[in-house]
């Protein structure tokens, strides 16, 4: 069973079931290649955090809306295990679940054809497959919540004069769902709004009842949100405000477009870019008019903002090239074999460039096993310390003595914290040496706990001297008479890497 170049470029005329069988294929190879990643990749800086921070019970969270958070802890306490499997477990049934729903919006704008090569696209694109596919972190169940707006709406559309009130009520649900996943959910009712006052059939909408039925349920998902920072003074919307507004920067613009292009290959951003060309020069389908303003809004607003912006991120303005997607998949449903085939080999071949890299990174940083033969001592640019999960940190701590000696832990900043954590299974309280880098570490009921203390610091070996006296540097700032212990070194693969600096403190 194989999903070949053939297979893709075959007529539509060898009929729907085919397609079908086709993205049942899509859909199987992807969840096997994200079992495989999470089989080697322990949780990353973001995961780690957000698994951390949510053992404590909070309507909202510093970073994003709360559902990505409550939903690794909720599976893990359901089924009372707790690793990084079950913790991505949710994310995962996510992807898949939002794969089958793009499959579903192609199909329903023209048919199975533009079904397939909407998932096929989707399943392709690195973010979507990793990041949107199994990683705890908001952009699953967001992809999710925007995909079934989107599928609802395009159905809504399609009914013509009077859509039935229940495909209002499953947009609401789904907005919600996608509002309390992530803010760039609140561009989806802005197009809805765009497509009601200029065009036709949306402005009858505003004498029925649907849409502000939809509005209201859907607002529900931002209600956790407003309640939390109204508690804590809106300290969520000025974080993710003072992310812009820096002054024009060409070149983070550049470096953003560089990495919208990873993220979801080369060859589907054209083809992306292409038609939404055509859904605005060419309106004849209200149904691709309203998903192209929904996709085209986060586009334009979040490649303005790496425009204005120092330190963004390229992730920010996939869910409006998500949701272009199904507008590419009936583009290409549309082109002669010979195009097809093209795009194909060049989908292919980016898919190569990208993933065998990543392969071997993340087969590096797990083994160390292409630099071991060569160096004694890991070299200073082979540092992939940021993808290591710090296996054997507990039992070490363990085995010094310093575990049953420590009430509290501490760390250098959020994301470091939320590594160590994860590492030591999130049993003891968790401070940041500065509260201003703490993120939602600070509001936790333990974030000022005091006693006997313990820093740690884990760096690449050749980096131990000097993350030694910073250390100790920073400790001393709150208790003059902190202490440097020997640091623990932990292997990667049968190599001493990394160097554990620990510097026992006492907190009052």
């Amino acid at each position: 069973m194989s999903l070949t170049l053939s297979d893709m470029t075959r007529p539509e005329t060898s009929g729907s079931g085919t397609d079908r069988r086709l993205f049942l294929r899509v859909l199987l190879y992807a969840l096997l290649f994200k079992l495989l990643i999470v089989a080697i990749l322990p949780l990353g800086v973001d995961e780690a955090y957000a698994t951390a921070v949510a053992q404590e019970f909070s309507l909202s969270f510093f970073d994003h809306p709360p559902l990505s958070f409550w939903m690794p802890v909720a599976f893990a306490r359901i089924l009372g295990v707790e690793n990084a499997f079950v913790y991505r477990l949710p994310f995962l049934i996510s992807g898949v679940l939002t794969t089958a729903t793009m499959f579903s919006l192609g199909r329903e704008l023209a048919g199975t054809r533009a079904g397939l090569w909407s998932a096929v696209l989707f399943a392709m694109a690195p973010f979507f497959l990793v990041s949107a596919g199994f990683l705890v972190v908001p952009d699953g169940p967001l992809s999710l919540g925007l995909a079934l707006s989107a599928l609802f709406l395009v159905q809504i559309v399609k009914s013509g004069t009077r859509a039935p009130l229940r495909l209002w009520i499953y947009t609401g649900l789904a907005l919600a769902f996608a509002l309390a996943s992530k803010y760039q959910a609140a561009w989806l009712p802005v197009a809805v709004l765009i497509f009601m006052v200029t065009t036709r059939q949306g402005r009858r909408w505003f004498l029925q009842s649907g849409p502000w039925l939809a509005a209201a349920i859907g607002l529900t998902g931002l209600a956790p949100v407003i309640l939390w920072n109204a508690q804590h003074d809106w300290v969520s919307f000025a974080f993710h405000t003072s992310r812009a507004g820096d002054g024009f920067n060409l070149k983070n613009l550049s470096f953003m477009l560089l990495g919208q292009l990873i993220y979801l290959l080369p060859p589907t951003m054209l083809v992306s870019v292409t038609a939404l060309w055509d859904a605005f020069r060419h309106p004849i389908k209200p149904e691709r008019l309203l998903l192209a303003l929904i996709a085209l809004g986060p586009i334009l607003i979040f490649n303005y903002v790496y425009l204005t912006s120092h330190s963004s991120h390229a992730h920010w303005s996939m869910p409006g090239w998500q949701l272009a997607l199904p507008l590419a998949g009936v583009w290409l449903a549309e082109r002669p074999r010979r195009a097809l085939r093209r795009f194909w080999r060049w989908s292919i071949a980016f898919m190569v460039m990208i993933w065998v890299p990543l392969l071997i990174l993340a087969i590096q940083a797990d083994t160390g096993i292409f630099t071991r033969a060569f160096y004694a001592r890991p070299p200073k640019w082979d540092n992939t310390i940021s993808i290591n999960g710090l296996t054997g940190l507990r039992p070490a701590l363990k085995a010094r003595g310093l575990w049953a000696t420590s009430d509290v832990v501490m760390a250098e900043t959020w994301a470091w914290a939320g590594r160590i954590d994860a590492a030591l299974g999130f049993e003891k309280p968790m401070r940041i040496i500065d509260p201003v880098g703490a993120h939602h570490y600070v509001y936790l009921s333990d974030a000022k706990a005091h006693g006997r203390a313990l820093l740690i610091l884990p760096v690449v070996l050749i980096d131990q001297k000097a993350a030694a006296a910073q250390a100790l540097a920073q400790a001393r700032t709150l208790d003059k008479e902190a202490q440097l212990l020997p640091p623990i070194i932990l292997d990667r693969g049968a190599q001493p890497y990394i160097a554990v600096v620990l510097v026992r403190l006492r907190l009052h």
